[in-house]
């Protein structure tokens, strides 16, 4: 690489060793100087050259909108049928069962719509019932008998007549049902034991017209442990339920049954409430409470029901005034929704089980730090 004069003029002064070393250090100057401006030449923009534009970051994937929504019963939107229909209202229920297990008795809850009609031809009026808990050891048969049951507001829960049955002019569906189960302690120590079985059946079946009743089942036979052996409902410990409760949606178990429209009924004191044949509109909701504990052992549980119906009232002015014509939904966007439902069921319940260590490890944690 070449010296400038003045650089030159320097080295000529320098002594010995000292020439050939400054000699090397204005080569190494010469030389990155003259990358540099190599560079800056490079890098000079052309006049004659258009500028390209810029380019655009490519937009991120988009997620798709949950749709859980369209068949929870706490959520008071709405998304109609992939049919158009003719108007109607629609109107939001919550109800609350409250419970304790029991040390000697295993139980079963039934969360669906309810008919009078036989269940083979599933059709019939509704009755205003929604859930049923049973003693789980009870046979299948005519007159099941009910611990407790709980009526939706729909019709506004009248009285029951002695021996008639009361009908009502309002036609209606249920177009969402879902639960939500909570513990809220026990009597028994710190963390509550035991557990509770929940999920979604496609049928079940009731009442003296059935296979269960022919074959003597037990409740707990037909509608649990079935329901558990093909993993239909799982079980979630009492103590991941007073950390987190448990929710599920029912999705549609038989579109036909689910799109139609019935009259209601209210059954006299004499029926058999455990005897109403289920509705094949949703699925059924079912609870399997076994028994748990030393005598007096109790764990408490909560159990809320959303519901939201459709009605039509041909002789209320002010309800009927509340009707609108309900665009109907996309078919594709409708089937999606109802998978939706049913991986969120999947998924729920694979997650109550394993935490339940876990929250009676924080407990116990919280309990010490207390108290020290």
């Amino acid at each position: 690489m070449d010296l400038t004069t003045r650089q030159q003029a320097q080295v000529s002064k320098a002594q010995g060793p000292q020439k050939a070393a400054l000699r090397k250090m204005y080569e190494q100057q010469n030389s990155g100087a003259q990358g540099r401006r190599a560079k800056r030449q490079q890098h000079k923009p052309n006049p004659n050259q258009k500028p390209q534009p810029k380019r655009q970051p490519r937009p991120a994937a988009r997620v798709p909108r949950a749709l859980t929504w369209a068949f929870d019963g706490f959520d008071k939107r709405h998304m109609p049928v992939d049919e158009v229909t003719a108007p109607y209202t629609t109107t939001s229920f919550l109800g609350t069962m409250e419970f304790g297990s029991s040390h000697e008795m295993d139980q079963v809850i039934v969360v669906c719509p309810r008919s009078t009609g036989n269940q083979e031809s599933h059709v019939g009026p509704l009755t205003d019932y929604i859930a049923m808990r049973y003693d789980a050891s009870e046979p299948v048969d005519a007159s099941i008998p009910v611990l407790e049951d709980l009526r939706s507001p729909v019709i506004n829960e009248p009285a029951r007549h002695a021996t008639t049955h009361k009908h009502f002019s309002v036609r209606g569906r249920l177009h969402n049902l879902s639960v939500r189960l909570s513990c809220t302690g026990t009597n028994a120590g710190l963390v509550p034991p035991g557990s509770v079985y929940i999920g979604t059946v496609p049928m079940i079946e009731t009442g003296s017209v059935s296979l269960p009743a022919a074959e003597a089942l037990t409740i707990k036979r037909a509608w649990a442990e079935d329901s558990i052996a093909v993993g239909y409902i799982r079980p979630i410990s009492a103590a991941s339920l007073q950390q987190k409760p448990a929710v599920v949606h029912a999705a549609v178990a038989e579109h036909v049954a689910y799109k139609s429209w019935n009259d209601f009924i209210v059954p006299p004191a004499t029926t058999a409430l455990g005897s109403l044949s289920f509705r094949t509109t949703l699925e059924p909701i079912v609870l399997y409470i076994p028994k748990v504990g030393a005598e007096g052992t109790v764990v408490n549980y909560r159990l809320e029901v959303g519901q939201q119906w459709c009605t039509r009232h041909p002789f209320d002015i002010m309800m009927r005034s509340t009707q609108k014509q309900h665009k109907a939904t996309e078919p594709s966007l409708w089937q999606s929704a109802i998978s939706s439902v049913k991986d969120v069921g999947e998924h729920l319940l694979s997650r109550g089980a394993g935490i339940a260590a876990d929250v009676a490890s924080a407990r116990i944690s919280q309990a010490l730090a207390g108290g020290a």
